[in-house]
């Protein structure tokens, strides 16, 4: 059934953090935020291109691990190659991760929304000095690329598949613009992503 974008957004928020093990503040560990949003600015698209041929993902998001669906993505996030939505205009915040599990010690976290009855991969773009991985699903691996599999669960008024939440974030080893070569259906852009500073 779609839930309302104010609910589903709420949601985002506050199981993308438990869904972490990041540290906010008090416990284990100092938060190192790199300061408010920014105020969202437009972007200019990234042209869109035929898909080169690429190895499976080392990782696939668990189906299991989505936390709603929803009939379209929450307000303020950008739409891509039709099919998956991520926060590009609003500068994430980051904060230092508490476990050991993680190779990159800092984390911003937002969620992922991918439209039922497609299969997507997003690969992170290498940047010299710049270390940086994802991860979905409500589990522990990040990886340079994931694969989002079909995770079809309903349909909208209009008999479309249901958009699917994801749980998760960024890691990265300091603030900085990580860019997303993100692949659906035969097609590829990118996607440049403010975390815990300006692209």
């Amino acid at each position: 059934m779609p839930t309302s974008r104010v609910r589903i957004a709420a949601a985002l928020g506050g199981l993308l953090l438990s869904a972490t093990g990041c540290d906010t503040g008090g416990g284990g560990g100092s938060a190192a935020e790199s300061g408010p949003g920014a105020t969202k600015r437009a972007r200019v698209p990234e042209p869109t291109q035929v898909a080169e041929h690429r190895p499976d993902p080392p990782v696939t998001v668990d189906c299991a691990g989505r936390i709603a669906t929803q009939a379209a993505p929450p307000v303020g996030y950008t739409v891509l190659l039709g099919d998956v939505a991520l926060e590009t205009d609003r500068r994430l915040q980051t904060s230092r991760t508490t476990g050991a599990e993680s190779a990159h010690p800092l984390f911003a976290k937002s969620g992922l929304v991918v439209r039922g009855g497609t299969v997507v991969d997003l690969e992170v773009v290498p940047t010299p000095g710049h270390g940086a991985a994802i991860g979905w699903g409500n589990r522990d691996t990040t990886a340079g690329a994931i694969r989002v599999p079909d995770c079809t669960e309903g349909t909208t008024g209009t008999g479309e598949p249901a958009w699917v939440a994801f749980a998760g974030g960024f890691h990265v080893d300091r603030p900085g613009c990580v860019t997303l070569i993100v692949r659906s259906r035969g097609l590829r852009t990118r996607a440049h992503i403010p975390v815990g500073a300006d692209c």
